[in-house]
């Protein structure tokens, strides 16, 4: 039995094409440069189906992927491009019997989460003199885990998160097993980049947002200096901007990784890996 990932979506934060962008990626013909925002699918050796994630593109991402159930979610930070989707997961709490989905995040995201939506969050934001009405709401609740690499159970399968440095906020980077998944990140702290190397990873999912220099993500310069120190087997460039295009990417990673034995290549929407 393998953990299977499904890639949601592969984009930055505009996704990609670019809104009343005309350039050659934005144009191409190429699928795998057509680029939601980026979220996964994980479905554990012990049957969990968890959602990393909750871009404003989930229902599409969902509908597209085929997906019928969704038992956990886990939010990595709180910016507009990873959780402005979760009402889309209110049908997953309709039933029968209807449910409340547990969402893994860390503290400074679950007050943000709090915040942004206090229709779903607010313990007392509905009473008996203001009832819901309409469609209803996402039944959901936080669970506020440890970020600091230390065993966190859900539902039996075992996740170790650690914060990241992302502009003014920290994003959760994610480790399971032998994967690892850090996206949105400026860096990863080297403390955790050692003890990624001490994992052997079988996959990383890094964030490589363009080239050049960025301040708050990591390019293909800052991602591929960070792939050969963590040293996995395979690596998987994600959250890409339009400023990166696919095959050019791809011939990217073998060129710089020709001499090396780790596999790194680029994720797609739809995207589909066993590990």
């Amino acid at each position: 039995m393998k953990t299977k990932i499904t890639i949601l979506g592969s984009g930055t934060s505009t996704g990609v094409p670019l809104l009343g962008c005309s350039c050659a990626v934005c144009t191409s013909d190429n699928p795998k440069n057509k680029r939601l925002r980026t979220s996964f699918f994980l479905q554990t050796k012990k049957g969990n189906h968890i959602l990393i994630d909750a871009t404003p593109d989930l229902r599409t991402q969902l509908l597209r992927a085929n997906i019928k159930n969704v038992d956990q979610t886990i939010i990595t930070h709180d910016h507009a491009d990873h959780v402005h989707g979760i009402d889309d997961l209110r049908p997953f709490c309709f039933g029968p019997p209807p449910r409340s989905l547990p969402v893994y995040t860390h503290k400074e995201c679950h007050k943000a989460l709090i915040e942004r939506f206090p229709y779903i969050f607010e313990k007392d934001y509905f009473n008996e003199n203001r009832p819901v009405l309409g469609g209803g709401i996402p039944r959901l609740h936080i669970n506020e885990v440890n970020s600091d690499g230390e065993d966190v159970d859900i539902n039996g399968d075992n996740f170790q998160f650690h914060l990241l440095p992302h502009g003014h906020h920290k994003s959760m980077g994610i480790i399971h097993g032998r994967i690892g998944i850090f996206i949105d990140c400026s860096t990863i702290p080297t403390p955790v980049v050692k003890k990624l190397n001490g994992l052997s990873l079988d996959l990383l999912i890094i964030d490589c947002v363009n080239n050049g220099k960025h301040k708050t993500h990591l390019t293909t310069e800052t991602a591929f200096e960070l792939i050969k120190r963590i040293s996995p087997k395979k690596a998987l460039l994600i959250h890409m901007g339009h400023r990166l295009e696919h095959n050019q990417l791809e011939e990217l990673c073998r060129d710089e990784f020709k001499d090396s034995s780790i596999d790194v290549s680029v994720t797609y929407d739809t995207m589909h890996i066993e590990v």
